[in-house]
This record gives C-alpha cells, structure tokens and sequence, in this order.
C-alpha cells in the first residue's frame, strides 16, 4: 500500500493536499529565487522600451542645451522660465510624445504578457526551468493569453466606465445635500469599491492563465469561467494571499520614496545613487510580480488537485 504524508486511509476518508499560508508562501519564494535568472531579462526588457521613451526627449534636451550655460545653471536650481520656454519652442514634438508613451506602454503589455505564460511554464514544472523552456512556454500560450488580456482590458474599461457613472450620480447627491462630509463619505466608498473590483478582475485574469497553462486548456472562455469559480470557492485564501504580495510591493514603493527624500540632487554624483536605488525598486517590482505568479501556480496546483481516496485490502482480498 502507498501512503501519503504518513498517513493512512479507509473507504470513508480521502486524501488531500492542502498547503497553509507559511507553505505557500515559502514555496512560491522557492520556485521564485530557483529561477531568478529570468529577473535579469526581465530588468534587460524593462530597460530597453525605458530607454526608447526616453530617447526624443533626451535628443531635445542635448541640442537645447549642449551649446547652452543653462545647462549649468540647472544643475544648481532648476529654472521655470526656461521650461516654459522649452515647451514652447518644441510644443509640436512634445505633444507627439504621450502618444508615443501609449505605444511603448502597449508593447510592453503584450511582451509582459507574452513572458507570462513561460513564467507559469517554468513554475508549473520546476524540473524544467531552462531559458528554452521559458520560450517555448511562452510561445506555446500566447495566444490564449492574449485573449485573457483583452477580456481583462475590455472588463476595465466596462468598470472605469461604470466608475464614471457612480461618480456623476455622488456628485448629483452631494450637490442636493450640500454636505462635504457626505461628499466625502461617498467619494470614499466609490474608489475603496474600485480599488477592489480592480484587484477581482486581475486576480480572475492572472488564474485564468495559470489554469490555461497548468491544465493546457485549449478554450479560454470556458477558462475564465472556471477560474471565477474557482476564485468564488477559495476566495479567502486567494483574495488574502494576493492582497498580502500587493502590500508588500507597496511597502517596498513607499520606503523607496522615503529613502529618495534624503538623497540630494546635488552634486552630481547623488544622481548615480538616485538611480541605483530606482534600478533596486524596478527590481523588486519584477521579483513581487513573479511572486504573485509563483503563489497564484501553487495555490492552484493544491487546491485543484485531485482527490485520492484509497481503498484499504484485506489479506483474504489479497489472496
């Protein structure tokens, strides 16, 4: 007879795997520092689109002040007579600009979304964490993961839309009743609901591509179907483990901020400092969105496995 973890069990009983919240946790960490080799190219690719944003605004700037003594002038204090000259010699280019954030924003989605389904890849099989395994996922789940991508697109929109609609009804109320308190009780209430809806759709979006990738499910609305039903049924655990991740990327964003507050911009050297420390947080923001993808793979992984009940033989059975 096979047992497992030590135990053994009759007809009436079953057999179940069910980590606590310290075994998730640490066997996420596990499978995230196994393959943190993947950090690097995702740090490579965040640097890469950065520096393509940032390359017509850096060209303008080198050729308004390369020949210029402003350029020293605002390495001491920073001058608003100069900017609002800056913008107006170059108002066309800079407007071309934000569109241009729009298209980098887009593609950097979709190569997100494209190294997802390797990243669930090398988590759903630990053994297999090869940087050709990693593609070869990816590849493998694009497709359906990018239509997960635009039910999720297409579900914030139909929910910052419905935003929209609760805010122009509070304001009608707070208007009538002239009280800021209430306005403010409502204002409140209203983001504290879109904060929340905005966590449920990403946490449906990201199980939805960890069931496609761990059951190689073919039909993605029948996907996120499940993975709704699944949320619904587990919605403690998921919502909270989540929630927790969320937090500590924020932590982490907030002590940036503080730490940032006491570097001077001057001389220049506290420059290479300021960016060594945004290249950490960039960092540390890629290991916690690995960490929710870890944590999502384990969770999913135990709490889908299959029910083995074992049937105990008596020795006359036997024979």
């Amino acid at each position: 007879m096979v047992f497992l973890d030590s135990e053994c069990f009759d007809d009436s009983r079953e057999c179940s795997l069910t980590l606590k919240y310290k075994d998730i946790f640490n066997h996420a960490l596990r499978k995230v520092f196994y393959n943190q080799k993947l950090i690097i190219l995702f740090w490579v690719t965040n640097a890469v689109l950065a520096v393509i944003l940032s390359l017509p605004l850096y060209h303008l700037l080198s050729v308004q002040l390369s020949h210029s003594l402003t350029a020293n002038l605002l390495s001491s204090r920073f001058d608003y007579l100069w900017l609002v000259q800056f913008q107006h010699i170059y108002s066309v280019t800079l407007n071309e600009i934000p569109f241009m954030i729009y298209s980098v924003v887009g593609v950097y989605t979709l190569v997100q979304t494209f190294y997802l389904g390797g990243l669930i890849s090398v988590f759903n099989y630990p053994q297999k964490n090869h940087i050709s395994d990693f593609f070869y996922g990816s590849v493998r789940y694009w497709t359906r993961f990018f239509k997960v991508l635009l039910f999720t697109i297409l579900s914030f929109a139909l929910l910052f839309g419905l935003n929209d609609l609760l805010g122009t009804l509070s304001d009608y109320i707070s208007l009538n009743s002239g009280s800021n308190i209430l306005d403010f009780y409502l204002r409140a209430i209203r983001y504290g609901i879109l904060l929340f809806l905005i966590g449920i759709i990403t946490i449906i979006s990201d199980y939805s591509k960890v069931l496609i990738a761990v059951r190689d499910e073919v039909a993605v609305s029948k996907s996120i179907l499940q993975a709704i039903i699944f949320i619904k049924n587990n919605f403690i655990l998921t919502f909270s483990v989540f929630l927790f991740i969320a937090l500590l990327g924020a932590l982490g964003s907030i002590m940036y901020n503080f730490i940032n507050m006491f570097i001077p911009s001057t001389p220049y050297y506290f420059l290479i400092l300021a960016f060594v420390l945004q290249q950490l947080l960039v960092i540390f923001r890629l290991f916690i969105r690995m960490y929710f993808c870890s944590t999502e793979v384990v969770i999913y992984k135990d709490l889908s496995a299959h029910t083995i009940k074992i049937k105990e033989t008596t020795e006359m059975e036997v024979v």
